[in-house]
């Protein structure tokens, strides 16, 4: 009986310290993905507004016979300028910008997405989006804030859990996007980004 009893808290004592170190390590990863997460943005974002700002162009011409000739250019000096003047406000514009974010790596729908308030940008879960999923972002872009998607995987750690990487990705709706491979290290207790790698571009 005694030896039954020595197993069973031998199980017990290996079951209560297993679960307690899954724990542990993704509270791990979570604290440095947290601490390094401004500055993951930061690094990566591309303000959606000024991605896709482009001057409208003139009507396009076609000949009696219907085949496409050019564009018509009267007007289209003026039409730049109204575009650079237009991106030179929204350049100057970097506060409270709007970043959605996926549920996607250490982001779920119950994460509290205040812990990363900040005077720079407002984070919002996609999911909040009228319309959901669809990169459709009306509602949002009348706030003229709304500066894209964006979502993160989870850090891979070396062995001795000294350095990192996680993959990011930026969407700006339809095919435009962008995605990096963002390095990290811990150097003098401190964890910081050493390497940015554009990884992919649509």
């Amino acid at each position: 009986m005694r030896r039954v009893t020595e197993t069973i808290l031998l199980i017990a004592t290996f079951v209560f310290f297993g679960c307690d170190k899954k724990i542990t390590e993704e509270e791990f990863e979570q604290s440095i993905f947290d601490e390094l997460f401004i500055s993951i943005v930061d690094s990566t974002y591309k303000d959606q507004r000024l991605y896709t700002c482009f001057p409208e162009q003139g009507k396009p011409i076609y000949d009696k016979n219907g085949r496409w000739i050019g564009l018509d250019s009267v007007g289209q000096h003026q039409r730049d300028l109204e575009c650079e003047v237009k991106r030179s406000a929204l350049e100057k514009d970097t506060l409270n910008l709007i970043i959605a974010l996926e549920n996607q790596g250490l982001i779920n729908e119950k994460t509290d997405l205040s812990k990363y308030k900040n005077s720079k940008f407002i984070f919002r879960h996609l999911s909040e989006h009228p319309r959901g999923k669809d990169l459709e972002y009306t509602e949002w872009k009348t706030e003229n804030k709304f500066a894209g998607v964006m979502s993160f995987t989870k850090i891979k750690f070396d062995a001795k859990k000294e350095n990192g990487s996680l993959d990011v990705s930026y969407r700006c709706g339809g095919k435009c996007g962008l995605g990096y491979s963002v390095y990290i290290k811990k150097i003098k207790e401190k964890w910081v980004i050493v390497k940015i790698e554009e990884t992919w571009i649509s």
